[in-house]
Order: structure tokens, then C-alpha cells, then sequence
């Protein structure tokens, strides 16, 4: 049974039969099967029935793949479970939304380390995880890579729900430093290297970057992109060619106060202190 105060919340990921369920009036007009179209089988169904323990009629929160949040019912408490939309959540009712999508690239380490960066990272809001093998990383064997991307994918599922964000965050390994480094130019990223001897902090970069919106005559957003890219090395920090790499490609150095983080913890904060100085926590 759930318990008294808690409202689960799941994800809906089949767009176009969520659009054939919702009536005019933008309120859905039938139920929705959990984990309908996911490759991943019935997991949210198990977990609703197996973990949370949810019966005929218990409340609950389901999300839409384009971020709309509503409250909902177990409408059918077998396997795969129905739920029954209701009625829209608005504002703080909804979750989590943001203005600056605020990902994190992060260099390969060791199985659990990642984990608990992409869970914590999940929860205080990155929009996007992208890992990178840099020189220091862990190597993670070609065989593993499907088992242990679809894992770190799971993870972030889990936190989003908990954390009740609107989005899960996609998880995805580039092929390389280099690949990284395309793929966020590619969607137009502010790109911010985590470098602990960097001369400025990163509340001091985007705090900068706000002020030259200012002085463009368009306000802060003028200037800053609708993305920023928060890149965590590995445990034994980038190396001087990777730095050099970055710094040829444009990319800003910041650092993340006086003490110098694990690698897992960095992610998390910096994406805390991005979104603080941006005013988009």
C-alpha cells in the first residue's frame, strides 16, 4: 500500500498514445499503461506492484513525454499497471521545470561512482548526462557498455521520479573527449571545465557571462544559452593536453570554491550552483 502523504510518480514514454488519450479540454479521457512502449519491459509496473505496493484506487502522478504533469489513480493493479489521469498540475504542483537546460559531462569512473553522480546529479536537476573516457578515466570494456548504459539510464528514471522532476534526464557516452566536445557545440552549449587551479569560480564565470547580457542592452538572457555544459574530470583531474584541447574550443575554466571535490560530488554541486546563480533553482 502506498504510504499516507506519498504520490508515486511515473514517466509515460509513447508521445503519440498519450495524444490519443487526451480530450479537448487537455484533461486525458483514458487510462494509461505504465512502461507500454519501453524497451526496458514492465520495470515501472513491477516496481509499482512489487516495491510501492499500489492497489485499486491509490493516488498517483504520471508525466507526459512532453513534460506536463497530472494527478492520477491506480486504475488497475495487475501487471502491467493502468493508471488513470485526472486532473493537470500546475506551477509548484508539477515539478520541477527549468529555464536553462544544465548538464553534466562527466569523465568515466569507476561503476558506483558513477551512480551516485548520475543519481544525486538526476535529483538536483541536470537536464543531461553526457560521459566522456578521458585519458584518466576508467576503461569500461566494450562488452559492458550496453549493461551499464541502460543501468545508468535506470538510475536516472528512478531519481527523476523521486525528485519529481518533469523530464528524465537522457544518458548517453560519447566516444570519446573529442566527441564530447562535438556533441555540445552541436546543441549550442556554454561549455564550463571543472579545473580546480581555474582563476575564477563558476559562480564568478556565470556571473560574467549574465553581466555581458546586461551590457549587450537585451537583459541576461541576450547572451546566455538555453544550455550550459558542466564538465567533471576524472578522479585524477583532466590533463594538460585535455585542457589545452578545451581551451582551443573555446571552452571557459571555473572552480568550484576553495576545496576540491571527488568526482562524483562535483557534478552535483556545480549543477546546484549553476542554477542558484542563474536564479533557476
Amino acid at each position: 500500500m502506498v504510504r499516507p502523504g506519498f504520490c508515486p510518480r511515473f514517466f509515460v514514454d509513447d508521445e503519440a498514445s498519450w495524444s490519443g488519450l487526451v480530450t479537448r479540454t487537455g484533461a486525458p479521457g483514458a487510462d494509461v499503461v505504465l512502461d507500454a512502449d519501453l524497451v526496458l519491459g514492465t520495470e515501472d509496473s513491477r516496481h509499482a506492484l512489487k516495491v510501492l505496493r499500489v492497489r485499486e484506487g491509490d493516488r498517483c502522478e504520471v508525466v507526459t513525454p512532453s513534460g506536463r504533469a497530472y494527478a492520477a489513480v491506480i486504475s488497475v493493479a495487475t501487471e502491467p499497471v493502468h493508471v488513470k489521469p485526472a486532473v493537470r498540475l500546475e506551477g509548484a504542483a508539477a515539478g520541477a521545470v527549468y529555464r536553462t537546460q544544465v548538464g553534466v559531462v562527466q569523465a568515466l569512473a569507476r561503476p558506483s561512482v558513477m551512480d551516485y553522480a548520475i543519481e544525486k546529479g538526476t535529483e538536483v536537476g541536470a537536464g543531461f548526462f553526457l560521459l566522456v573516457p578521458a585519458a584518466g578515466s576508467v576503461r569500461l570494456a566494450e562488452g559492458a557498455k550496453a549493461e551499464r548504459l541502460a543501468r545508468w539510464r535506470r538510475i536516472a528514471r528512478e531519481a527523476a521520479k523521486q525528485s519529481k522532476q518533469t523530464a528524465v534526464p537522457p544518458v548517453d557516452i560519447a566516444e570519446s573527449v573529442d566527441d564530447g566536445l562535438g556533441r555540445v557545440a552541436g546543441n549550442g552549449a556554454m561549455t564550463v571545465i571543472l579545473e580546480p587551479g581555474a582563476p575564477g569560480d563558476l559562480a564568478h564565470v556565470l556571473r560574467e557571462a549574465l553581466t555581458q547580457g546586461d551590457r549587450s542592452g537585451g537583459g541576461p538572457a541576450a547572451d546566455l544559452p538555453s544550455r550550459v555544459s558542466l564538465w567533471v574530470g576524472p578522479e585524477s583531474g583532466w590533463t594538460e593536453a585535455e585542457l589545452r584541447l578545451f581551451l582551443a574550443g573555446g571552452a571557459t575554466t571555473a572552480r568550484l570554491g576553495q576545496s576540491v571535490l571527488r568526482t562524483e560530488t562535483a557534478g552535483p554541486v556545480a549543477v546546484v550552483v549553476a542554477r542558484l546563480e542563474l536564479g533557476d533553482w
